[in-house]
């Protein structure tokens, strides 16, 4: 919660402009102000993505009818919504709205203290969780910060974060674990590292930094990921929408994937090898997550069954099938090793040990 107008969960003006393109392309009257005022009627009550979202086969139906589009127009325009409203997070979060532990509304930011200090309670991964992600051996549980949301949102008061991520955190149940905290604020997180400078406070070792980087127009994220005085730092590229150039100077762990809503992009596997190879060029981890539910591969589509495409049993190269950690989350209170991966014995790909792997694979 407390995300919006991000490249995955749009604000309410950049959909409504989209679902107006479509409908030019659908009605034989392009007439701009009719158009717009059909739309503006439809959505007049929703003031939120998420509220768009949830009414978006009324809305269309709506528009439709008032416009006189041919027959299967308002499914295309309820796709409208759907193609452009990626964020598991954001969808998960309206269907759930004003539920226990959602908020009222995605994109507004809502307080639930003691969260974070719950978690530090939580026990070691057990060995049947290893088991299933055998990458993960040897390291303590690691939990994901504003994985459903964006705590960075400019109405969280530095002040709230300190006292409901930083403190536990840093207390004898938090330093017990592994965090990582995933934004698309890269930029507030620095400022935040700052005034905790400020403030005489260091930023935890075990607290990984982290920013979201989908497609090439998002990659100043890395430079501002680069300011936070974090020790650690990682790249969630997922789901990924183009090839990546990326400066990983700095940059410890990758982890990529495709998408896997209905209506997900396509996603070629070389974007995904280019980033290992980037990786490698910079000693970062790299973490191919899942190929996706529009896996492509040298032009041609890979068909799955897994339609999150994270099961490893149906990759077609094995060479794929890298899962890796910073080998210094092994042992993230001693200094590091001089690799941040585990290298294979023999030369080859750097691969995570094979096995039947599961598609919730952070």
């Amino acid at each position: 919660m407390g995300c919006a107008g991000c490249e995955l969960w749009p604000s309410p003006a950049g959909l409504l402009k989209e679902l107006q393109s479509r409908i030019r392309q659908l009605s034989s009257d392009s007439s701009h102000d009719r158009i717009a005022d059909a739309v503006a009627d439809a959505t007049r009550p929703f003031q939120w993505t998420s509220e768009l979202y949830a009414a978006r086969n009324q809305v269309a139906a709506q528009v439709a009818a008032t416009l006189g589009l041919p027959p299967g127009a308002a499914d295309e325009l309820a796709d409208v919504f759907r193609g452009n409203c990626k964020c598991y997070a954001g969808l998960l979060g309206t269907l759930r709205a004003g539920h226990a532990g959602y908020a009222d509304h995605f994109e507004v930011p809502k307080a639930f203290p003691g969260r974070v200090a719950g978690a530090a309670r939580w026990r070691a991964p057990s060995p049947a969780e290893n088991a299933a992600k055998p990458w993960l051996i040897g390291a303590p549980r690691m939990i994901f910060i504003s994985d459903m949301g964006d705590a960075l949102s400019a109405d969280v008061s530095f002040d709230y974060l300190r006292s409901e991520i930083i403190e536990p955190v840093n207390s004898a149940d938090g330093s017990r674990q592994l965090w990582l905290w995933l934004t698309k604020r890269p930029g507030r997180l620095a400022e935040f590292g700052r005034w905790l400078a400020d403030q005489g406070v260091a930023w935890p070792d075990h607290l990984v930094a982290m920013t979201t980087v989908t497609s090439q127009t998002t990659h100043a994220r890395v430079d501002q990921l680069r300011q936070v005085p974090a020790k650690w730092k990682g790249l969630s590229c997922e789901p990924v929408f183009s090839a990546l150039d990326l400066d990983l100077t700095g940059i410890n762990w990758v982890i990529a994937g495709g998408g896997s809503d209905i209506l997900a992009e396509p996603f070629h596997v070389e974007w995904a090898l280019q980033l290992q190879q980037h990786c490698r060029e910079h000693d970062a981890a790299f973490f191919l997550k899942q190929l996706g539910r529009r896996p492509f591969f040298d032009g041609q589509p890979i068909n799955l069954a897994d339609p999150h495409g994270g099961e490893w049993d149906e990759w077609p190269d094995p060479n794929w099938k890298v899962r890796e950690i910073p080998a210094a989350f092994r042992g993230f209170a001693q200094p590091p090793t001089i690799s941040t991966r585990q290298r294979p014995a023999s030369p080859g790909p750097r691969l995570a040990p094979v096995g039947k792997i599961t598609s919730n694979s952070k």
